[in-house]
């Protein structure tokens, strides 16, 4: 039998989903008194003290780093969760809001998560469909220089992903975000490897700004680079929409699946027009 382990990143004590599978980890515990029942990501080698602009990263570096003898490895937010009892997750929106306690009421489950492993390379969430292309969401959102400055250090450092970066980045409006994943070991290595490589690079040339979003900086760079990795080892994808408890649930948070089919079409269709213009 194969060592799961999926990791849930929080920064605070919160209740938490019984299961064997789940490690919590203390995000910036460096920064923190330490969370009893939680793993701090500032034990043995980590990045720690960079959480408030590398977010759950923090907690994906130390498990890189500090795990051993994980066959399949995942990361989980603490109020974001796959939802594998999703009914027509391929037509589901990529987020559903639930009430914590309805969430809590009922043991949260996976799948048989060996078989599906065989059959798929990696979990994902479900992709957004944006109207414009992800390096142009990008730049509206965040700081479209530091995004140059990302392609230009991975042109320097690996090259062989620009045409994966360039396909799935400037020439596609459709992307996974929310750093989740759940993969084999092999491939959660490779990818931690060389996404760190690249983004200490950027952190080297273009140091955090003191805002509450920009900061945040390599977190949202993260998100999109699982994109162009997965592009570029013609990664065979599963798609899994989110559960998410929130405390001050209220109808009308959830949009029908047959809205979200419409929007992604609406989105698909303003950026091929804006492609031909």
């Amino acid at each position: 039998m194969k060592n799961i382990i999926i990791f849930i990143c929080a920064h605070k004590k919160v209740p938490l989903p019984p299961h064997p599978y789940f490690l919590p980890i203390q995000a910036g515990a460096a920064l923190h008194e330490t969370i009893p029942g939680y793993q701090p990501d500032s034990e043995g080698e980590n990045i720690s003290s960079k959480n408030p602009h590398f977010c759950e990263l923090t907690c994906h570096y130390w498990a890189w780093k500090n795990l051993k003898n994980v066959d399949i490895v995942g990361l989980n937010h603490y109020r974001r969760y796959f939802d594998f009892q999703r009914k027509w997750p391929q037509f589901s929106a990529d987020k559903h809001f639930i009430k914590t306690e309805e969430f809590f009421s009922h043991p949260y489950q996976f799948p048989d998560l060996e078989k599906l492993l065989k059959k798929y390379d990696i979990i994902l969430p479900v992709a957004r469909h944006w109207r414009v292309s992800n390096t142009q969401q990008y730049a509206d959102y965040h700081i479209a220089k530091d995004w140059e400055m990302l392609r230009q250090i991975i042109k320097e450092r690996s090259p062989q992903y620009i045409p994966a970066f360039e396909k799935s980045m400037d020439h596609s409006n459709i992307s996974v975000g929310y750093n989740m994943f759940i993969t084999h070991w092999k491939h959660f290595d490779e990818y931690s490897k060389w996404l760190f490589d690249i983004l200490f690079e950027v952190e080297r040339r273009v140091p955090p700004i003191d805002d509450p979003v920009q900061s945040r900086i390599y977190g949202y760079m993260s998100e999109r680079l699982i994109n162009v990795f997965c592009e570029h080892h013609h990664l065979h994808i599963k798609h899994i929409p989110l559960i998410m408890p929130l405390d001050g649930y209220k109808m009308g948070l959830n949009i029908s699946n047959p809205h979200w089919c419409w929007r992604i079409a609406m989105n698909d269709l303003r950026y091929k027009l804006h492609q031909i213009q």
